[in-house]
């Protein structure tokens, strides 16, 4: 089928121009045609050029000799061709200067060009094609090219020489405007300004870029300096789309509440990458060529994040993402600041606390074989270790398990054995660990001896191990109910330590009897009391028509932390000072979330909070 509507989408896109010159071909034209366009589809492109060439060659004043010589260029430049498609194109040129074909031929050379590195040639022919294109979809095409190789592969001297050799003045407004463009990022307003005003005296306010261009003008005569215009680079549809719709609603409650009482102007410009990661890439890049943008919030996802944080880097525009966690997201750039507090953070900031106020030295983990839960545990074993203490045991399970019974088993025979080693150390503490694994063994044995002979069963439920100090669980929200009777059943008398996934009231309600005294990390913690909460959530109802949750919580609070930035000085800053302006930023604490910044660029204000009898109560 798609072989097909390729084979279709050729030939209309050919001969249909031209129909009734088509129609006027011999049935041996039409199938020597017909024949080289269908070696093309499948990727016989020697093939095809052979066919073309025959009819340019054979039949030189057939009717769709400027059909073959385009497609015989296109075959050339599939092959690798790329001088001898460019010498097609030019003989197309000189012959056939009012073919409706010249603007597929100057698209063409300019991809030639390309292919062998005369970027700048490339560059205005492209141009050329853009404005002669027939088609808004061509034209918009060969702009692009341009556009990117200007910004990519061109320095300011190549931009110079093209200004200078440049005659035709749509070509000629495009490179101005990137000339300027290029001194204003490099940081020099003044030389952007005079090509600007250049190109307003020479072609007025109108035609190609005038939008940029006034925008540009209006940046560099400070005629609009106290707005800020932020993009929100959100999942606003596709499998994520909950999380960023809600994200975007909190952020404009922020900024409404922020311009209702303050003298500069902020402006959420979203852009929806619908979970996608090339269409997240693709919108950054849109973003970076807008330059009325100061910052960018978002992404959501690490992996999109990570992406996008290579273009920040290159685009030097802040980029912003409130619930991306991995550590080495911020190593990726300079730009990026992280508004969720990374997985070694709340490691640090768990064990730090545990180990000073709680005293926990020996401990084991429990978690599920997924990324993040594998990096927050080692980084908890790291610093665990870094600390002075010992992770005696690692037990996993994948997600969707439903029974935990084995990891449970295997944690309460180390318990024991740690049991009897720690009580005969205590008598005697130079003993290797060969004669303890011995002497355990002896143990064992004569227990199992001594059971059979009184016919005695015990439920391993009874035999407490209390040889642990903690259990760190990171795990899923939806496994608590099922993990949760199972630390009872196995009786591990430990203080449970567990990550932001246990901050599930009703989980943790309909498991009471086996969680009291749960210690867990979480980056954020509500207040349904606190008149704040009760404030916004009001206001959100009112606007929204129904209750605010987690996510706009997390969008109202750190975009009230991004304007914080801002709202003492009441200047607006531009990207160059951004990141800058945030590492600056004084602590902020919001309704849920609160945030502490400062040069490493990562959120490092977490919560430690106790489910206590029946009760969430924050430690710290």
């Amino acid at each position: 089928m798609l072989k097909n509507n390729l084979f279709v989408f050729l030939i209309s896109l050919i001969l249909l121009v031209n129909s009734a010159a088509a129609q006027k071909a011999s049935k041996r034209e039409w199938d020597i045609f017909r024949n080289g366009v269908e070696k093309y589809q499948n990727g016989d492109y020697a093939g095809a050029e052979k066919n073309f060439s025959l009819l340019i060659a054979k039949l030189n004043t057939s009717k769709l000799v400027t059909a073959n010589y385009l497609m015989l260029a296109k075959a050339q430049y599939k092959n690798g061709s790329y001088n001898n498609s460019l010498e097609q194109c030019q003989k197309f040129k000189s012959q056939f200067p009012n073919s409706s074909y010249i603007d597929d031929i100057y698209y063409l050379m300019g991809n030639n060009y390309y292919r062998l590195n005369r970027y700048g040639t490339a560059v205005s022919t492209w141009l050329a094609a853009a404005k002669t294109a027939n088609e808004t979809r061509l034209s918009k095409k060969a702009l692009k090219l341009a556009e990117n190789t200007i910004h990519y592969r061109l320095d300011e001297r190549d931009i110079l020489n093209l200004k200078k050799n440049l005659k035709d003045e749509f070509a000629k407004r495009v490179i101005q405007y990137h000339l300027a463009d290029r001194y204003f990022k490099a940081g020099n307003s003044v030389s952007a300004l005079v090509v600007l005003d250049k190109i307003l005296d020479e072609s007025g306010s109108g035609g190609v870029y005038a939008d940029k261009i006034e925008r540009l003008y209006n940046i560099l005569k400070n005629k609009k300096s106290n707005t800020i215009r932020i993009a929100c680079l959100l999942p606003l549809s596709g499998t994520n789309s909950d999380i960023g719709a809600a994200l975007l609603e909190g952020a404009k409650m922020a900024v409404d509440e922020f311009n209702n009482i303050n003298d500069i102007e902020v402006e959420v410009v979203p852009y929806d990458y619908e979970t996608r990661l090339i269409t997240a890439i693709d919108k950054l890049k849109k973003i970076a060529f807008d330059h009325s943008i100061s910052a960018v919030f978002g992404p959501v996802e690490n992996d999109i994040t990570a992406a996008c944080a290579a273009i920040a880097e290159y685009e030097n525009i802040t980029l912003i993402t409130p619930t991306a966690s991995e550590n080495s997201l911020r190593r990726l750039s300079s730009n990026l600041i992280q508004l969720a507090a990374p997985v070694d953070a709340i490691a640090d900031n768990l064990i730090q606390f545990t180990y000073d106020s709680l005293k926990i030295k020996r401990v084991v983990t429990l978690s599920p074989i997924e990324d993040y839960f594998i990096s927050l545990t080692n980084a908890f074993i790291k610093k665990q270790k870094q600390m002075g203490g010992t992770v005696v045991a690692e037990q996993w399970y994948y997600p969707g398990d439903k029974n935990f019974s084995k990891q449970f088993r295997a944690l309460k025979r180390i318990g024991l054995k740690l049991t009897f080693q720690d009580s005969i150390l205590k008598y005697d503490p130079g003993l290797t660990q060969y004669t303890i694994d011995s002497l355990y063994m002896a143990y064992q044995e004569d227990e199992a001896l001594r059971l059979n002979q009184t016919h005695t069963k015990i439920d391993s439920a009874d035999i407490p191990v209390t040889s642990f100090d903690g259990i760190f669980m990171p795990v899923y929200k939806d496994d608590i109910g099922l993990i949760a009777p199972q630390i009872a059943y196995a009786n591990l008398q430990a203080q449970i330590l567990g990550n932001s996934d246990w901050y599930d009231p009703d989980g943790l309600r309909k498991n009471k009897n086996y969680l009291n005294g749960l210690i867990f990390i979480t980056d954020g913690y509500l207040n349904e009391e606190s008149w704040d909460y009760r404030q916004f959530r009001n206001n959100f109802r009112k606007s929204l028509k129904r209750t605010p949750g987690k996510f706009e919580l997390i969008g109202y609070d750190s975009f009230n932390f991004i304007l914080s930035a801002f709202s003492k000085s009441n200047i607006a800053v531009g990207r160059d000072g951004f990141a800058n302006a945030l590492k600056r930023a004084p602590v902020y604490h919001g309704i849920f979330r609160s945030f502490k910044v400062g040069e490493k660029r990562y959120n490092n204000s977490t919560r430690i909070l106790k489910y206590m009898y029946g009760q969430i109560m924050p430690l710290k």
